[in-house]
């Protein structure tokens, strides 16, 4: 058995003989979804079993491997793992940071013994159940320094296996930002506790959001029946698009997510998602949704933010007297604010109609926090208390004294509806008085 990289023109002919056994016609793929453009520009492995070709797989530009296929007489002979090593290597010779697969439900077995993991839920495609798998490479990091990193100012380093965070460093402050779930870890101005909170229990793993920070929650903000919590980005890997400093010696990190094969199974929309992180005596996130289809979608969104307190029992948060609010502890019971939020025992209101500054006052850490927004019309305040709080293995014991959730939002009856080619900017402007 002898494999070989080619090129389509090099070998159109024994790559899609292949395909069309395996795919069209055994598995009853429609040929418009086979042959969707890509082969041209992709870098393709061609198995030859006694001068027969008898399998073969390609890698896109952006790590995606895929059409592995061995014809049904050659299977079980090790063609499917000769193939996935050649092009992990290859990925790696070419700098990749990270590859990912839409692997047959029934194949994830085989893909997770290379340590691809599993990332979000089971989605149909041509109606054979798949699962969206990812691997990050051992120069994940190394390879986002090589592009992306400021001296002094900004450098990746792992959180986990294969889990970049960007370290930042500013005059004013200091931030992490992982470029999984584009979640921002901590913001710490000088001379201030941290403000972002992060549990002490937090689990750092891919294809699992991180208890604290700010979990981004697209394109639908809570729970969607049949799918899961607050969307699916929160969980995948992000692209680093950018980074640079700007004004008044801030960092700019700039991340990014599209559509894809496994999204449009859960969520059947053409999008592209920003998060430009501004990092310096505030901290600035914008989250940008771009419509790239050609049909409007409508969603709901929100920068879940973790705020570090020095006891729950004294904060207050003001700024939302008058604004109606829908409490979820009480079946949505809807009510109308009366004066600042305090905390007595669990809390779980949506604040709806408000565009407001929240104020959160912390007399234990003598500050004030001032949550500004734009792009935003409602407001979450969150905070668990003691029993709720057992239920979250990633949350230590008592921990809910030590955090509230200002979230910056729009939450259902608050949705945005985009036209093709219009873009909605949902942002959050964070700083301590």
């Amino acid at each position: 058995m002898k494999i070989a990289k080619v090129t389509w023109g090099e070998a159109q002919a024994e790559l899609s003989a292949i395909r069309h056994a395996v795919f069209i016609e055994e598995q009853q793929v429609p040929e418009e979804l086979e042959w969707d453009g890509e082969d041209e520009s992709a870098l393709h492995v061609l198995v030859h079993e006694d001068s027969q070709p008898i399998a073969c797989a390609r890698l896109l530009a952006d790590g995606h491997i895929g059409r592995m296929a061995v014809l049904k007489d050659y299977r079980s002979r090790g063609a499917g793992r000769l193939m996935l090593k050649t092009l992990l290597m290859e990925a790696e010779k070419l700098r990749r940071s990270r590859v990912f697969l839409n692997a047959q439900t029934r194949a994830a077995g085989f893909y997770a013994k290379y340590g691809f993991s599993q990332v979000g839920g089971e989605f149909p495609d041509a109606n054979i159940p798949h699962l969206r798998m990812e691997k990050n490479l051992d120069n994940f990091s190394e390879t986002l320094n090589a592009r992306f990193a400021i001296p002094g100012r900004l450098r990746f380093q792992d959180s986990g296996a294969g889990l970049p965070v960007a370290e930042i460093t500013t005059p004013d402050a200091m931030a992490r930002v992982a470029v999984q779930g584009g979640q921002v870890l901590e913001w710490q101005p000088n001379g201030q506790k941290p403000v972002i909170w992060v549990s002490k229990a937090a689990v750092y793993q891919t294809g699992k959001g991180v208890r604290g920070g700010v979990p981004v929650c697209w394109p639908w903000f809570g729970q969607l029946e049949g799918k899961g919590a607050h969307g699916f980005v929160r969980v995948r890997m992000w692209e680093v698009r950018e980074s640079r400093t700007d004004l008044a010696d801030t960092v700019v990190l700039r991340l990014g997510i599209k559509d894809d094969e496994s999204t449009r199974a859960q969520w059947d929309h053409a999008f592209d998602l920003e998060l430009i992180v501004t990092v310096g005596a505030a901290l600035k996130m914008e989250l940008v949704t771009r419509n790239t289809g050609d049909k409007p979608f409508t969603i709901t969104d929100g920068l879940h933010t973790y705020f570090r307190v020095g006891d729950i029992k004294q904060t207050k948060v003001q700024g939302l007297d008058g604004t109606e609010y829908f409490d979820k502890v009480r079946d949505f019971a809807k009510e109308r604010q009366s004066g600042a939020v305090t905390f007595s025992g669990e809390t779980d209101r949506v604040y709806i109609n408000t565009t407001s500054d929240c104020m959160i006052e912390d007399p234990v850490f003598g500050r004030t926090i001032r949550i500004a927004k734009a792009g935003s019309t409602s407001t979450v305040v969150w905070n668990p208390w003691t029993e709720k709080e057992k239920a979250f293995s990633d949350m230590a014991a008592g921990e809910y004294a030590d955090m509230v959730c200002v979230e910056t939002v729009n939450a259902s009856p608050d949705e945005i509806t985009l036209q093709p080619g219009a873009k909605h900017n949902l942002t959050a402007f964070i700083g301590v008085e």
